[in-house]
This record gives structure tokens, C-alpha cells and sequence, in this order.
């Protein structure tokens, strides 16, 4: 049975664990970058060090933006071009979304380096982490490239039936990551530039093994002249299929400055210090979410290509069943054990006090982001992209910001991790009227 029939006709549920288990280890592994480095830092360089990366983290968010834009839009068109065996169409996406990643990630890397310190004081940097976080920004900013085309490699070798090479992809330059971490940091000490060395040699890594898998033809991907010939209309479907995660991680880094804002203001570098911690455990939590959204990517789209719309209703409903039970596992090890998580992050009495209860108040009804998370990929997966950008938008901006400046004035620090619980409670109202809404437009027969 070849790859295109199982998409079409295969068991649904081994089929997306089949594709979602190696995806959500890549995100894992992906997330190691940043957790590994805080880890590190955050036991060997003290709180103020730990400060300086997560005022840094938004610059994650923003290398991750551009890179997902390409990566998912050019996939989502591969798996739409497979349903429809436009193998033509399958190669010319590939390479559209090769060109435009370098194209965008130079571009970054350039405003990066150009606007340094004026960008570190919209981060919200503080006096006593901005020698911390100044030199490891200007040493991250230069894997911008490498983190865009990892991004690149690593969707097109799963949505061509590889999810497990497409997990070494990413998991070649994590490993990579931890060891260097290990030696730079704990060894070396070279501080936050030794992590900040670390995570640029691990994508650089990552980059080549992925650059092998598509280029040496491991792949459905057919390289030849015209792979990389220009298409703006292309272009313009793979930007717009992809719009919805550059907004995703664009206002994930945007809020990451509104945190760090609020967090500095009313509990100074020990608050910004948990919130790098949660936003390191959040990342944990929703894996689940996140590997079974872009584990049935290709499901979606080969069968909404193909016009089997049953299919790809029923794929994202099985699919949220198990989103939602084996994020409930991870959701509970957070709840029982905040202190512990903390403590491995090098926490003290002061990052206990804020960050036990900050912890739980976060993520307390996290579980049905599972549900939220696929319905924002089952719509960019069928070549739809609003109302994933819809939900997007009002779940990260909208609802959250205004509730990240309201709550804490009547309940001080906590107030501020009580945003986000209340802001995903609305935006899975939202996705639930917008997933009905879709399956009754399909249903009907339409495309």
C-alpha cells in the first residue's frame, strides 16, 4: 500500500499516531533549544541571567514566525497538490517555500543585528539582565536561517510520509544542543553565550541532515530546474495558508513582551524568571496538542484535496479525543508537581513564593487547548486559512492582553496568570461555533 492510499483509505487512528507521536517529539525537541538553555543558565549563571533569556524569548517566537509561514504553508499546499497527484505543483511548493524562508530569515537576521538595543528595550529588558540578554540575543539572531530551514526540511519530510526522519531532522541539532550546552555552560563556563553557541550549532545541524533527506531525493520532493522557478501565485497560497502561524508565533512573542512588561513591574526579575518558566512547561503541556495538529496535516489535506470530506471531519474529531486525554496526563504532572519543576530550573525561595501557585493558576484548564490548537490547524490544513487567524488573534490579543493589564490591579501579581485560562475558556467557545459552522458548509457537498 503506498503512501497516497493510506492518506485516503487507511485506519484513521493508527494513521494519526502514526504521523502525530514523531511530530510531537520534533516540537519537543524543538522546545529543548530554549528549555535547555534556561536550565543551564538558570543553575549555573543565577536568576538574573535566567532574566536575560526569557526577556529574549520573543526573539524565538519571531525566528519561529517566519519559518512556520513557509513550512506550514508550503506543506499544507504539498498535501492539498498530493490529494490531487499534481506532482508538478507538490515540487514547485517545496521550492517556492525553500526560496521565500532564506528570503525572509536573511531579512530578520538584518533588523535583528541592525536594532539591537532598541529592540531589547521593547523586550523589556532590565538593567540588571541587559549585559545577560544583549549577548545572547546578538548570538542567536545569527541562527535565524538555520532555524527557518529546519523548520522547512523537517515539514516537508513528514507530510511525504517520513514522520520519524522528519522528528531526526530536528532531533539531530537538539542533541547536539544539550551536549554543547553541557560543555559551554557547565564545563567552559562561558555563560549565556555558551548556550546562545549552542543552540546556533544545533540548528546549523539540524539544517544539514535536513538539507540531505530533501536534496539526496529521500523525500516525495522531485528536485529538477524548475523546483525553485518563482510562482507568485504560489507564493501568495503558501503565505496565506501559512499567515495563521506567523500570527500564532508573532503574538506569542508579542505577549511574551506584554509578560515581561507586567511581570517586571510588579514582581521585578524573580517574576520574569517563573514566567520563563512557564512558558518553558507551557510548551510541555501542549505538545500533545501540538504534534497530533501537525501530525494530521497530511491526513487532512491529501483527503480534502481528494474531496472526501467525512474523512477529514472525522480525522480532526478522533484526533481532539486524543489531544485532550494525553494532555490531561502532562496537565496533571504540572499541577501535582510545581515545585519540583520549578527546583530544576535552579528556583529559589523567592521564585517558589511567586511561582507554585503562578503555575497552577496558568494552566488550570490547559487541557482543552488540545481542541483549540487542531481546530487552528484543521482549518489552515484544508487551505482555509481565517478562521484560524481568527481564533488566533482573539486568543492571544484580543482576550489576553487587555486581561494581562486588568487582573493584576485587583489581585497584584496573580492576576497576571490568571489571563490566560480565561482567555482560552472564550477562545474554545469560539473554535466549537467555528468547527460546527465548517462541518455542516462541508457536509452540504462543498468544497
Amino acid at each position: 500500500m503506498n503512501e497516497k492510499t493510506d492518506f485516503l483509505n487507511g485506519r484513521l487512528a493508527p494513521m494519526i499516531l502514526k504521523f502525530s507521536i514523531p511530530a510531537a517529539i520534533s516540537l519537543l525537541i524543538t522546545a529543548i533549544y530554549n528549555i535547555v538553555d534556561r536550565i543551564f543558565v538558570g543553575n549555573f549563571n543565577g536568576t538574573s541571567a535566567l532574566a536575560g533569556l526569557s526577556i529574549c524569548f520573543p526573539l524565538s517566537y519571531m525566528m519561529m514566525a517566519f519559518g512556520l509561514t513557509c513550512s506550514a504553508g508550503g506543506s499544507t499546499l504539498f498535501s492539498v497538490f498530493a490529494g490531487q497527484k499534481d506532482q508538478e505543483h507538490m515540487d514547485r511548493s517545496f521550492g517556492n517555500a525553500f526560496v521565500l524562508v532564506i528570503l525572509f530569515e536573511l531579512f530578520l537576521t538584518a533588523v535583528l543585528l541592525l536594532f539591537a538595543d532598541p529592540i531589547l528595550q521593547v523586550f523589556g529588558v532590565t538593567e540588571t539582565a541587559y549585559e545577560y540578554a544583549v549577548t545572547y540575543y546578538r548570538i542567536v539572531a545569527l541562527g535565524c536561517l538555520f532555524q527557518g530551514l529546519t523548520q522547512v526540511f523537517c515539514d516537508f519530510v513528514r507530510v511525504s510520509g517520513k514522520p520519524v526522519m522528519g522528528m531526526c531532522v530536528t532531533g539531530v541539532g537538539a542533541v547536539s544542543n544539550i551536549i554543547l550546552d553541557a560543555l559551554f555552560v557547565a564545563v567552559l563556563d562561558w555563560g549565556v553565550a555558551g548556550a546562545a553557541w549552542a543552540t546556533v550549532i544545533g540548528q546549523i545541524l539540524s539544517t544539514l541532515f535536513g538539507a540531505y533527506q530533501v536534496f539526496k531525493g529521500k523525500t516525495m520532493v522531485r528536485i529538477h530546474k524548475s523546483t525553485f522557478s518563482f510562482d507568485w501565485s504560489l507564493t501568495k497560497k503558501i503565505i496565506s495558508c501559512g499567515f495563521a502561524f506567523w500570527v500564532s508565533q508573532m503574538a506569542m512573542g508579542f505577549i511574551s513582551l506584554v509578560y515581561n512588561s507586567q511581570l517586571g513591574k510588579y514582581g521585578g526579575d524573580i517574576a520574569i524568571s517563573v514566567y520563563a518558566v512557564v512558558a518553558s512547561i507551557m510548551t510541555f503541556v501542549i505538545m500533545p496538542a501540538s504534534g497530533i495538529s501537525q501530525g494530521i496535516q497530511p491526513i487532512l489535506g491529501n483527503n480534502f484535496g481528494a474531496g472526501n470530506y467525512k474523512r477529514v471531519m472525522n480525522t480532526l474529531y478522533l484526533s481532539s479525543v486524543f489531544s485532550v486525554a494525553v494532555t490531561c496526563v502532562i496537565w496533571l504532572i504540572v499541577m501535582i508537581f510545581p515545585k519540583q519543576i520549578l527546583m530544576a530550573f535552579g528556583g529559589t525561595d523567592e521564585m517558589l513564593a511567586i511561582g507554585v501557585r503562578g503555575l497552577r493558576i496558568n494552566f488550570c484548564i490547559t487541557p482543552i487547548l488540545g481542541f483549540v490548537m487542531l481546530t487552528t490547524t484543521f482549518f489552515q490544513s484544508i487551505a482555509k486559512p481565517t478562521p484560524s487567524i481568527i481564533i488566533t488573534l482573539l486568543r492571544q490579543v484580543v482576550f489576553l492582553v487587555p486581561f494581562i493589564y486588568l487582573f493584576p490591579l485587583f489581585l497584584d501579581v496573580e492576576g497576571i496568570f490568571f489571563a490566560q485560562p480565561i482567555s482560552d475558556i472564550l477562545a474554545l467557545v469560539l473554535s466549537i461555533v467555528l468547527v460546527v459552522r465548517e462541518h455542516r458548509h462541508l457536509m452540504g457537498g462543498k468544497a
